[in-house]
């Protein structure tokens, strides 16, 4: 285990989940300071995805030219030098760059921090500890919102907010500068392909439909339950802070007492439990939609299971899951929005329960291709 790592990924983890969880808090903040309509306010997030989309398919070259160790320095560097700017940003075309700009350094961090995490642990530990990763994305995400809305009641601005993470960034970027080798950063032999072969095709479709199911079932949890169910707003937020509670209680679970011969029935049950959940909450439980939380650790543990079936190519792998996630969510954002539009939001919002079907329905095909693809290797 190479501790030094492991440490870095959890931080710089931390330092993005911080970034990214704060912008919901600040978009009333943001609307009212330019004037935006709430169709506006939206493109802030758009831009964002974009530039996450970019900066992840970026990283793909990158990876198989630098090292670790430099990339995470220049994103930290990059990142905190850049959180500068939202200071000066005056109108709504900066801002949508902002937002931009937001998006390069969120998908960089969390990229990045994956990879640092599985360069720093053996086969044996890696689901355990990409456990342990995102049950500290689950414990920021809760803390992220009080801690910006603490700043703001202190008269910091949204710029400020969003700067206080800046120290931090500058932190791990010395840390990793002092306490992480440069190691030679190809490996023996040919340099891995960036390319994907089927069965490697067939992971990233399966993270697609977990990403895009689990994401559209928390952001779109509150308004459903506003408009389709008449709840306030305080309470549907209550009900959405369970949601993060539970995904980061499970994965805290895993990371705690996760055995190896454990790993398949957990992944099974993460998916069939929470659809469980969503179809319950459907029926007018709507405390369950809260515990469909419990696929929270199906994410690292299949990202730790794949990076070790396929080992030479993890990186490459794990660029390729987290962008085309980005483009299938930006995909099925819209389409729930027009569903909502057309069929009402009781009906659009059963999607995200259709797609963990899908990838329980694909993470049973994937495991015949991986005992054929496994045993094609001896």
């Amino acid at each position: 285990m190479k501790w030094h790592f492991i440490f870095s990924g959890l931080i710089l983890l931390a330092c993005g989940s911080f970034l990214d969880n704060s912008r919901g808090v600040l978009l009333p903040v943001l609307t009212g300071r330019f004037g935006l309509s709430y169709t506006q306010g939206s493109l802030f997030f758009i831009a964002g995805n974009i530039g996450a989309v970019a900066a992840t398919f970026l990283l793909l070259p990158l990876t198989q030219k630098f090292s670790e160790r430099k990339l995470v320095i220049a994103v930290c560097l990059m990142g905190g030098l850049g959180l500068l700017l939202g200071e000066w940003v005056s109108n709504v075309n900066r801002l949508m760059v902002f937002g931009g700009f937001l998006g390069v350094v969120l998908s960089s961090y969390g990229a990045l921090s994956n990879l640092l995490v599985i360069q720093g642990t053996d086969h044996k530990q890696r689901s355990k500890m990409m456990c342990g990763l995102h049950m500290i994305y689950g414990l920021t995400s809760i803390c992220a919102p009080l801690i910006c809305q603490w700043l703001l009641s202190r008269g910091l601005s949204w710029a400020g907010c969003l700067l206080s993470v800046a120290g931090l960034l500058g932190a791990v970027a010395l840390y990793v500068f002092c306490k992480i080798p440069e190691e030679a950063h190809a490996e023996e032999g040919a340099p891995p392909s960036m390319k994907l072969n089927a069965t490697q095709g067939w992971v990233v479709l399966i993270f697609c439909l977990y990403i895009t199911g689990e994401v559209l079932n928390s952001m779109w949890f509150v308004t459903y339950l506003v408009n389709a169910k008449s709840m306030s707003i305080g309470l549907s937020s209550r009900y959405l802070s369970a949601f993060f509670v539970c995904m980061a209680f499970t994965r805290a679970l895993c990371f705690i007492s996760l055995k190896e011969s454990q790993e398949n029935r957990l992944l099974y049950f993460c998916l069939i439990a929470s659809m469980g959940f969503m179809v319950l909450g459907h029926c007018g439980f709507l405390w369950a939609f809260s515990l469909s939380g419990v696929l929270g650790p199906f994410f690292p543990l299949f990202l730790g299971r794949v990076s070790r079936v396929f080992h030479r190519q993890s990186k490459a792998l794990t660029l390729w899951i987290l962008g085309m996630g980005y483009v299938t969510l930006g995909i099925f954002h819209l389409t729930v929005g027009k569903l909502a539009m057309k069929l009402g939001i009781e009906t659009a919002y059963r999607l995200p329960a259709l797609l963990i079907l899908l990838s329980v329905i694909c993470y049973g095909v994937y495991l015949r291709k991986e005992r054929v693809y496994l045993g094609g290797l001896h």
